[in-house]
């Protein structure tokens, strides 16, 4: 897949990883989510584990399947990783989404407060405006310890441009939606 490298917004090197998390519990567990309805968008649903001033993107469910199939996964991976506040994106299905997931999780034990948010921003100056945060805090898996949907995650943000059209935006758009939350 070829990638317009002028225009880079995430490129791979500007990005700080890490090879496992820091010794003793986490700040917070905190998410986001975007999601989607039909068609060829993805559900983009980062999982961040905070220590002080730095968020570590721990785990990813970044699925272009419907959402009966993904939103069962997203609430398996809310009580997996102990995740306390999700922000889902409420626009088109988001809300009648975030209901759902927090159904699935709190039948099954969990607890994560949902909350939504209707957003009227436009997208493109949102992921341009909250780059250098999400640069600057916010820490990557090594590819070495990546699974293939991380690997997938990490494709479509780093190559994303902000000179030209992008097939899929759904990367960069969860992870400014985090620093924005």
């Amino acid at each position: 897949r070829p990638i317009e490298r002028e225009g880079l917004l995430f490129p791979t090197d500007s990005l700080v990883r890490y090879l496992g998390l820091p010794d003793g519990e986490p700040d917070a567990v905190l998410a986001v989510c975007d999601t989607k309805d039909r068609g060829e968008d993805y559900f983009c649903c980062p999982i961040f584990y905070q220590y002080g001033n730095n968020f570590y993107l721990e785990d990813v469910v970044y699925d272009n399947s419907l959402p009966e199939a993904v939103m069962p996964r997203i609430a398996n991976k809310f009580i997996q990783h102990k995740v306390k506040q999700c922000r889902f994106e409420s626009n088109s299905a988001g809300g009648r989404i975030a209901t759902e997931v927090d159904r699935m999780v709190h039948d099954r034990g969990g607890f994560t407060k949902i909350s939504t948010k209707y957003t009227t921003q436009n997208k493109e100056t949102k992921i341009l405006v909250n780059a250098d945060f999400v640069k600057q805090y916010v820490l990557f898996k090594d590819e070495s310890k990546c699974n293939q949907e991380y690997l997938r995650f990490l494709r479509d943000l780093t190559g994303y441009t902000h000179m030209g059209k992008n097939r899929h935006d759904d990367a960069p758009d969860a992870v400014t939606m985090f620093a924005e939350y």
